[in-house]
């Protein structure tokens, strides 16, 4: 394994640089109070050796009592309007900016998730490098800036003090350099380890926060308490915490070496060498007792402010690694890229000569895998997901793709959405090549029911709309539940569209059963006028009765779009123009119900073995 190259200075700095433009850009007036206030702090922490170093010289210089007050009434001013300063500033200005520079930061990482191929998300490390990104972006940004104004803060103090002390004996300032240098070698090993720390613990935190999840969410309530998996969940949690607490133990000795025994001790030694050789100094006569005592103090304050100077220096690289890692997702091109945008009304959709593999079309950085197969970038031999998929349909047909899992169905209306490219043949809305239009505005021509769909916790109008929900869409919020057959439903809702679907924020929200919920999913379809509607397993949630209904009421709503089926109830392909039987990512028959029955193939095969199992009395 190649050795990791170190961090070059000039990246270092490009990074930290990037980080507070962007804070720059984002919230101006908490960049620049920051560094303001870094400024006041400056002063305000040199101030009180000044006054100590001026006032004690004053006594052994027998300098009138009058003089000293002068100087502490002008300290005392100083001080109120600081301090005022520092209050108003953490505890009213800041809070509100770092609330700014979160939502401003989360929406910029929001937007480019929301940009990348669905494939990136198909595998751990995306998530987490996503994660990462997502909880170190304004933490860091938060910490660069602040960072940024403790620096100005300690270099003004530091370089007053070191001033003072220079005129009281260079050796003194000499010394303390020495033990800076130190220092600063211990703070840059630190950061470096506490990196590694960090993204070792990163995937076991996020397993952590998945359990924590599991046990807080609704969603798997029944099964925790009528299956066991509330016994693989705490052995699972038992195990990563004890990997946890291991990662923890292994880092806090390097940490107790590094500072509790190196760092502290050089600056014990440092210290008290300074004071034996003062106290020689004091016993020569070539140093007062006022002088000595002005020294100390100063020592006392350049060793806080050396030591918290060098630990704000030290830790630009550490922020760097951070930062780059950041950039890193933010560079992240995906491979989708943008097109037309000018989308002609559809006609027809056409694969030519189609063939899709996980493996190949997987991104460099990254492994993937779906729900009928998954495919390891380094295995070289991973089947392909469709091969050579010849077939077209036209507007107003209704087609129904069938086949048992892992036949390729999913993966076919994951590249007629455009979430995946083929890796050989081409995809053609109205001849031309769909990887000429931009992926977002060909994808609004084609509304999705998924089996997996959600509910979210927000209004039924909301739910219908996609969260885009105006009182002008009331008529076409009714229109598509009354489409959806959820019209029976609606009617017992006290608050009807606008009442809140799940008890998550709001205690007086209904929950919905799963064909009530799936309802409510299918009605999205409706509301927009979507020349192609996908539905996934429409009818997994309802019985025989609904869903026929819903059968019904899609044919109804539906007659000059296109609707493509995917069913393993084949019950709902009689309704289909045409049907598509896939297996092991080939398409192997078409044609109506009645042909492939009288074609006795591997659909009549299906069909017979389901009706089967209907007619088995229990």
């Amino acid at each position: 394994m190649a050795k990791k190259q170190r961090q070059k200075l000039s990246s270092i700095f490009k990074n930290n640089l990037i980080m507070l433009g962007k804070i720059a850009r984002y919230t101006p007036d908490y960049f620049l109070l920051m560094i303001v206030e870094g400024l006041v702090w400056g002063i305000i922490n040199s101030a009180a050796a000044m006054l100590s170093y001026s006032l004690l010289n004053a006594v052994d210089g027998g300098a009138e009592l009058s003089y000293a007050f002068k100087i502490i009434g002008v300290m005392a001013l100083f001080y109120a309007f600081a301090y005022a300063f520092d209050r108003w500033y953490w505890k009213i200005h800041n809070p509100l900016m770092r609330d700014r520079l979160h939502l401003k930061m989360h929406e910029e990482l929001f937007k480019k998730s929301q940009s990348l191929d669905l494939s990136c998300f198909d595998d751990p490390e995306f998530y987490n490098d996503f994660v990462w990104a997502m909880n170190e972006s304004d933490k860091r940004a938060i910490e660069v800036l602040e960072d940024t104004g403790k620096l100005i803060s300690r270099t003004v103090s530091s370089l007053t003090l070191f001033g003072i002390l220079i005129t009281i004996d260079p050796i003194i300032a000499l010394i303390l350099f020495s033990s800076s240098c130190i220092t600063v070698v211990c703070n840059l090993i630190g950061n470096k380890v506490s990196f590694k720390q960090s993204k070792e613990m990163n995937p076991l935190q996020r397993k952590k926060d998945y359990i924590n999840r599991v046990y807080h969410l609704s969603d798997y309530a029944k099964e925790i308490r009528i299956r066991h998996a509330d016994e693989l969940l705490m052995r699972e949690y038992d195990e990563n915490t004890e990997k946890m607490v291991a990662c923890e133990r292994k880092y806090g000795k390097l940490y107790f070496w590094l500072y509790g025994v190196g760092w502290n001790t050089v600056g014990d030694l440092t210290f008290y060498s300074i004071i034996i050789y003062m106290i020689t100094l004091l016993s020569a006569g070539s140093l007062e007792v006022g002088g000595f005592a002005a020294s100390v103090s100063v020592i006392w304050e350049i060793r806080w402010l050396l030591t918290d100077l060098i630990e704000r220096l030290t830790k630009y690289p550490k922020h760097s690694l951070y930062i780059e890692k950041y950039l890193e997702f933010l560079r992240f091109e995906p491979r989708i890229q943008k097109g037309r945008t000018d989308i002609p009304e559809f006609e027809s959709l056409e694969f030519r000569g189609v063939g899709f593999s996980y493996e190949f079309s997987a991104h460099p950085k990254y492994k993937y895998h779906d729900e009928d197969h998954e495919v390891q970038k380094s295995d070289g031999d991973g089947r392909e997901a469709l091969v050579n998929v010849n077939l077209s349909f036209r507007r107003g047909d209704k087609i129904a793709l069938v086949g048992y899992n892992g036949a390729g169905k999913t993966t076919l209306i994951k590249l007629i959405m455009r979430l995946y490219d083929p890796t050989e043949g081409v995809i053609l809305y109205n001849g031309i090549d769909i990887r000429e239009f931009e992926p977002t505005a060909y994808r609004q021509m084609i509304g999705t029911v998924f089996q997996d769909y959600k509910i979210f916790a927000t209004s039924v109008a909301e739910n219908v709309m996609n969260g885009e929900y105006v009182d002008g869409d009331e008529d076409t919020v009714y229109r598509a539940l009354e489409s959806a057959d959820f019209t029976e439903r609606l009617g017992r809702m006290e608050k009807g569209i606008k009442t809140h679907l799940t008890r998550e924020f709001d205690d007086t929200g209904t929950n919905l059963s799963g064909g009530e919920a799936q309802k409510v999913a299918i009605a999205r379809t409706f509301a927009r006028d979507y020349p192609i509607i996908i539905m996934d397993e429409p009818s997994s949630a309802l019985d025989p009765m609904a869903e026929y209904n819903l059968n019904q009421s899609i044919l109804d709503g539906t007659k000059d779009k296109t609707v493509i089926f995917i069913s393993h109830r084949l019950s709902t392909t009689r309704i289909a123009d045409r049907i598509y039987m896939f297996d092991t990512g080939r398409l192997v028959e078409e044609g109506s119900h009645t042909e492939l029955l009288e074609k006795g193939g591997k659909y009549a095969e299906m069909f017979y073995l389901q009706s089967e199992k209907y007619r088995q009395v229990p």
